[in-house]
């Protein structure tokens, strides 16, 4: 099965199936409608990457640009293409795609006294074994802690503060808190 990345236009007719894909992958309280990212990407800094199978859409990336960073917002692959590969090559064609930048993800922190620990578990497990590097910083918002990962061993935390800067400028309700535990 050969997996490509490829730029995604919100006319694109693929738009559509990733509009499915994002419905079922992501919880309502945790999703946003890829128009609303495709109006806060306005700014010419926000990519949405269709992940194909076999030129079939089966999943996307949501990256916010900024300066050297390029922050991983959305990963998702459909339900029915998960435990293939798919994630893991999409991931590594990621990093092809955005040379010389770092990328910088954030996953839910294990908690054993959450009900999904399993899940976060997992999440953090399939970005460590496909090369992304826990930063040993957090953050906090929307009630929930996450961890931050990057594709690099030197993480810009200064840099990543300059993006959390900019976004709120572009998402004024996201205020997250970084922080070393």
């Amino acid at each position: 099965m050969t997996v490509q990345l490829k730029q995604v236009f919100r006319d694109d007719r693929d738009k559509e199936i990733l509009d499915l894909i994002n419905n079922k992958a992501f919880p309502a309280n945790e999703r946003n409608s890829l128009d609303d990212l495709y109006d806060s990407g306005s700014d010419g800094n926000l990519d949405m990457l269709g992940i194909y199978a076999d030129h079939t859409p089966v999943g996307f990336f949501t990256v916010r640009k900024y300066r050297n960073i390029r922050y991983l917002a959305y990963f998702a692959v459909s339900s029915d293409m998960r435990s293939k590969g798919i994630g893991s090559r999409a991931l590594k064609l990621l990093t092809e795609f955005y040379p010389d930048t770092q990328i910088v993800t954030e996953f839910e922190a294990p908690d054993e006294s959450c009900g999904n620990n399993s899940v976060r578990l997992h999440r953090r497990d399939f970005y460590l074994r496909n090369g992304f590097i826990e930063t040993g910083w957090y953050s906090f918002y929307d009630e929930t802690e996450f961890s931050i990962a990057c594709s690099e061993p030197d993480f810009d935390k200064e840099g990543f503060v300059r993006f959390t800067e900019y976004l709120r400028t572009i998402v004024p309700d996201h205020i997250p808190r970084l922080y070393r535990k």
